[in-house]
């Protein structure tokens, strides 16, 4: 007995042209937190090249290459409440 992927299944209806002609779909993972997403902000970011972000009321700048890289924390070992907050789970 082999499994079925229920994502391949899900098709979606989408409007195009200001609504006036649509098309169905299926759907793709959404993934705004994953590898892929931080690869492609990175490509976007060399696109645009050393830009001066206003920062502080507009009132400070600072060149985007000096800005600090933000570094993912790892979620082993660590607890996420379940319910109304009296359960927990260690991932």
């Amino acid at each position: 007995m082999s499994g079925v992927n229920f994502i391949d299944t899900i098709v979606v209806r989408r409007s195009l042209n200001k609504g006036t002609s649509s098309v169905s779909e299926s759907t793709s993972p959404a993934e705004f937190m994953g590898g892929q997403n931080k690869e492609n902000t990175e490509d976007r970011m060399k696109l645009a090249g050393d830009l001066w972000i206003m920062s502080g009321k507009g009132t400070t700048r600072i060149k985007l290459s000096d800005m600090e890289k933000t570094k993912s924390v790892d979620i082993k070992g660590h607890y996420i409440s379940t319910g109304k907050g009296t359960g927990r789970i260690r991932l």
